[in-house]
């Protein structure tokens, strides 16, 4: 988190950035699937307890390129954002949980405008994560991957820049605007009707 406000009592700029790829499900104590737990429902609720807090700012979520491999579940089929455990594959959790990030930083964008809201893939960087979760798309990626400092870029330009130059809900990578789908099949997911039904679902899971 971060904050450039000479007071203790409000933040001008929140960062969300935890999160990890499990290719064992995990559960939390809460009882939610540990990726969509860390990844969604965490930063939704600190969003939602410190946007009072904030007077405007910005909050700005690391989300992943991942997230181009899935589109939202469909919730009017019964799909729910945590696999099942018959199901689950630690790669498409977390697309499924970058998804919804990227997605929740759009819906927010519109429902509180005050606050500018965007979302950004740092590029595949050569982190613990990608080492320890993911290592053959590590050896096959690894003259292509970037230093942490080098993923972290437009992480802190998102934080500092200002003006944003670009509308609020905007998805970047080196800083610059990207598009949010690259496949016809996540493009179709994406309806009115399933983004309220992730909204209502986070929503739902965050007072557990």
């Amino acid at each position: 988190m971060c904050s450039d406000t000479p007071t203790k009592h409000s933040y001008r700029c929140v960062n969300h950035n935890a999160g990890a790829l499990l290719n064992t499900r995990q559960v939390s104590p809460q009882g939610i699937e540990q990726t969509i737990a860390s990844h969604v429902v965490g930063p939704f609720l600190m969003t939602t307890l410190l946007l009072p807090l904030m007077d405007g700012g910005r909050v700005v979520t690391v989300s992943s390129g991942g997230m181009y491999s899935s589109g939202l579940p469909a919730f009017n089929n019964g799909e729910t954002l945590e696999m099942p455990v018959h199901k689950y594959g630690g790669s498409k959790q977390y697309a499924i949980a970058k998804r919804a990030q990227v997605t929740l930083t759009e819906m927010w964008a519109t429902r509180e405008p005050q606050t500018e809201f965007v979302s950004m893939h740092p590029g595949w960087a050569d982190t613990p994560g990608v080492q320890e979760s993911i290592p053959g798309f590590r050896r096959v990626t690894a003259p292509i991957l970037r230093s942490a400092s080098e993923g972290a870029d437009t992480i802190a330009w998102l934080a500092a820049v200002n003006p944003l130059s670009k509308a609020s809900g905007t998805f970047w990578s080196d800083r610059e605007v990207r598009p949010t789908h690259k496949t016809p099949q996540s493009r179709k997911l994406d309806t009115e009707v399933n983004r309220q039904s992730l909204w209502q679902q986070v929503n739902q899971m965050s007072v557990r």
